[in-house]
């Protein structure tokens, strides 16, 4: 069969296929994004969002955009022009959270080290010692394969009484992030990874200090600002908790996905990653591949690595998904044309998706 007549097999980091039940709620007429109906599947999805974030007390929101409509709403809700953030950049996504960031006048700056290694922590410590509102740091560098490490740089920022900034878009239900046993102070994700959900959401976790802080803060921002969300939640919840419309049937997945999440089980759904994402980097070496990651720092759901001697990344990549149907992604900024990047999330992270993988990257090799 040619390889268009086939679904295509994503394992691309983001977006992911759609469990069958999760498609089923796209698939349903629309309905009101506002009732009773509506209240109490947006109050369980709080809830659910609370269980991943494993942050019971803290407050979530489930803002209807990408990714970077998370780390906006942090910027309007908690910065303000001038203000100073120190960003640890090892990837592609730390430079990008510094560009957002500046678009808001905050002052940004960049503690870079080698990408496919770990951060510079001396060098944040250092960065620190200078005032600084925030520490902002990429969980899980989508662009390298890199899960950093976050015990010493939330360490140095708690000692320099800056509250943390976290960018868990690839990690959130695929490796854990248990915000408030860290002490992270505000974090961002986005559906359409992990979570295997449509994309359109960013769930947004606030630690309680931090969200107190910012009780009565200068309004900077609209729907973006999440005192604007705080206040619909508050004084409409029982009808309409939020500020505007948002797609029910997008709404509707996003519970279902996160039931599936609650189902499966979270040491369950971390394991599993875990172990597609050795399967993958075990797979991928015997082909001759080499990571960019050392194994202390391997992400568990994106794979970067350079095809073995011979094969080029863009060939590769081309071949994959014509003769196929398998799509994965290229390098980023200097890694472009020299990397492939390979998903293992959500409904990735499965043996017979990553089986499929490794067979077609043996055949088009």
């Amino acid at each position: 069969m040619d390889a268009f007549m086939r679904p295509p097999l994503l394992l691309v980091p983001g977006p992911v296929p759609l469990h069958p039940a999760v498609q089923e709620e796209m698939a349903k007429p629309a309905v009101p994004h506002y009732g009773e109906a509506f209240i109490h599947t947006y109050r369980e999805t709080i809830d659910l969002l609370r269980h991943i974030w494993s942050s019971p007390d803290g407050r979530v929101f489930p803002i209807m955009g990408p990714g970077h409509a998370g780390l906006e709403s942090i910027a309007f809700t908690f910065l303000r022009r001038g203000d100073r953030v120190v960003v640890q950049e090892n990837g592609f996504f730390g430079g990008r959270i510094a560009e957002v960031l500046r678009a808001h006048g905050v002052r940004t700056d960049l503690v870079a080290s080698a990408w496919g290694g770990g951060p510079d922590v001396d060098g944040v410590r250092k960065a620190l010692r200078e005032p600084a509102k925030a520490l902002a740091v990429v969980h899980n560098e989508t662009s390298t394969g890199v899960t950093n490490p976050l015990g010493e740089l939330l360490e140095a920022a708690h000692d320099a009484d800056a509250f943390v900034l976290l960018d868990a878009v690839s990690s959130f239900a695929g490796i854990p992030v248990p915000i408030e046993r860290l002490g992270i102070d505000a974090a961002f994700s986005a559906s359409q990874k992990c979570l295997a959900a449509p994309a359109g959401f960013s769930p947004v976790a606030i630690a309680p200090a931090l969200w107190e802080s910012a009780k009565a803060p200068d309004v900077d921002g609209w729907y973006l600002n999440l005192a604007t969300w705080s206040r619909y939640e508050s004084e409409w919840g029982d009808w309409h908790p939020t500020p505007t419309t948002v797609s029910s049937n997008l709404f509707y997945a996003l519970h279902r996905a996160l039931r599936l999440v609650k189902e499966e089980g979270l040491e369950a759904r971390y394991g599993r990653h875990a172990a597609m994402a050795a399967r993958v980097r075990g797979g991928l070496t015997d082909l001759g591949f080499r990571f960019l990651a050392p194994p202390d720092l391997a992400s568990n759901t994106v794979a970067c690595a350079e095809p073995p001697a011979g094969a080029d990344a863009a060939t590769l990549i081309h071949r994959l998904r014509e003769d196929r149907g398998i799509y994965v992604s290229g390098g980023l900024g200097p890694l472009r044309g020299k990397v492939v990047r390979i998903g293992t999330m959500g409904t990735q992270a499965e043996p017979e998706v990553v089986d499929a993988l490794l067979d077609g990257v043996q055949a088009c090799l």
